[in-house]
């Protein structure tokens, strides 16, 4: 609670530092719940809360729509030379912040660092872990080589944020964190503990239309409405439908983004032996009333999940039903498994985030309660979060709160990298389906990929993976003076953002 009062205290402070509303000009001014665990380190962490800050600084090679289409980004265009090879045709003419010029070297210095022993622990080398390297063509042209079949490669690189080649040879991943470049829309020119100040790369290929952007750390959802309505926010990240009656009031908006994820209570499987029984798991599946939390605590604009993998992504699948709620069946399965007297666990979730809230938690722990499963929720910062899923010592409890994620590439198998036996510190590792995983991870065509992720994802259904809750949509707000905020769930396109105040 102590590390959680201080960001609240730093947010505060920043936010009570900041200049009225007219004295900032063409600026932007936004409220989020966190920043990167590792400042400006591209490769280090992804998603939220690092994904506002990088969309803002760094560019991929492909950008992939909420409808799945996959558009240029740094590469204007691309083709498969071979099932693990293949040939990419870069953007002309652009910069990095720095000065040096975009080539097909950045983007093998890029490759070449995630493949290396250095990147092993940094979470976008295990993303990108099909990649085996890299080679300029020409100036323009780049082939990038995977370790084996790999279809769908050119949504992958949709992740793979590319560094300006001399600046990292300058300070690696040390030097960029505290010095980020990019050929995003913004650049970096003040990191602090507590907010982020950058101003318009008006170089960029895709230039912004203020002249800066500044993110701030407000933990708490309440101090996010607070800069909003009092003019000192012009958008405050990740709210939740019950600010919508204060934020309308107010002249402003509470824009919904639908998400590229689906939330769950994830479960530790490899730590709790008592998670391993498949009936513990289903009692608490059944246990939790989603249609009730849907309808009376997220406005009924937020679904109940019926299976691993959103609705956008490629692996979905329209047979599959959410998990009913069913308070006597989970009691006698939790009997049947030798606990007649129910369960306690110990909870680990991030507080202060849209479907990430702590009265979702309690309604969550009301309902378990009647099939005799107490639950003690222990609230943590989004950065511990983050490092304790790709640690092995940081966990207190065997439940935590995180999500089946599919952003950038809307790829399903994406998150499987995390929910399996594949993660270097996995929690639910399923030995005997890992080789229809693996399968699925090789397949040699898309169509081939996405009928294998299919029944994988049958698979994680079936053995009721984790605790199935809801579909993500992001409530932003956002001020009167903004414009729409076009956005791929949490990846926000800031060079399309304007004030008309």
């Amino acid at each position: 609670m102590r590390a959680i009062t201080r960001s609240l205290l730093l947010g505060l402070a920043a936010l009570a530092a900041m200049c009225p509303l007219d004295a900032r000009a063409n600026e932007l001014n936004v409220g989020v719940i966190g920043l990167p665990r590792e400042n400006g380190h591209p490769y280090a962490v992804s998603n939220i809360p690092a994904i506002y800050a990088f969309t803002a600084i760094y560019d991929a090679l492909t950008f992939v729509t909420l409808e799945g289409k996959v558009d240029p980004w740094l590469a204007l265009s691309w083709k498969q030379t071979s099932d693990t090879a293949w040939e990419f045709k870069l953007r002309p003419n652009v910069k990095f912040s720095n000065g040096e010029a975009f080539s097909s070297a950045a983007v093998v210095a890029s490759v070449n660092y995630l493949v290396s022993p250095e990147a092993r622990r940094d979470t976008m080398a295990s993303e990108l872990s099909s990649l085996a390297g890299a080679r300029a063509i020409d100036d323009l042209t780049v082939e990038i080589t995977t370790k084996s079949a790999n279809p769908v490669l050119y949504r992958e690189v949709s992740a793979l944020r590319i560094i300006a080649p001399e600046q990292w040879k300058k300070g690696g991943p040390d030097g960029y964190r505290l010095n980020p470049v990019g050929t995003g829309p913004f650049q970096v020119t003040k990191w602090g503990p507590a907010r982020v100040e950058m101003s318009a790369f008006k170089g960029s290929w895709r230039p912004p239309k203020v002249d800066g952007l500044n993110l701030i750390v407000l933990s708490d959802i309440p101090s996010r409405v607070q800069g909003l309505l009092s003019g000192q926010l012009d958008m405050a990240i990740a709210l939740r439908t019950e600010e919508r009656s204060l934020v309308e009031d107010a002249g402003h908006r509470l824009q919904a983004n639908p998400g590229t994820g689906m939330f769950v209570i994830a479960m530790n499987v490899t730590k709790d032996k008592r998670l391993q029984d498949v009936r513990v798991r289903k009692a608490l599946n059944l246990g939790v009333n989603r249609q009730k939390i849907s309808q009376l605590m997220l406005s009924g604009l937020v679904k109940p999940a019926t299976q691993f993998t959103p609705p956008n992504a490629s692996a979905y699948d329209p047979t599959l039903t959410t998990y009913p709620y069913d308070p006597a069946l989970a009691k006698q399965l939790l009997a049947d498994a030798g606990y007649p007297n129910g369960l306690s666990f110990i909870f680990e979730g991030v507080m202060g985030g849209a479907v990430s809230d702590s009265s979702l938690f309690q309604q969550i722990a009301s309902d378990w309660s009647a099939i005799g499963v107490k639950l003690e929720i222990r609230p943590m910062l989004i950065n511990q979060l983050s490092i304790a899923m790709h640690s092995d010592s940081n966990w207190a409890g065997s439940l935590f709160a995180t999500d089946y994620g599919t952003a950038p590439s809307l790829d399903s198998l994406r998150s499987l990298k995390l929910h399996s036996c594949l993660h270097q510190f996995p929690w639910y590792c399923d030995q005997e389906g890992l080789p229809l995983l693996q399968q699925a991870l090789g397949a040699k065509t898309e169509v081939e990929r996405t009928a294998l992720a299919k029944q994988v994802f049958r698979r994680y259904y079936d053995n009721y993976a984790a605790v199935m809750l809801w579909d993500i949509v992001y409530f932003d707000g956002i001020s009167k003076y903004v414009s729409d905020v076009p956005a791929v769930g949490s990846w926000i396109r800031w060079d399309g953002v304007s004030k008309t105040k």
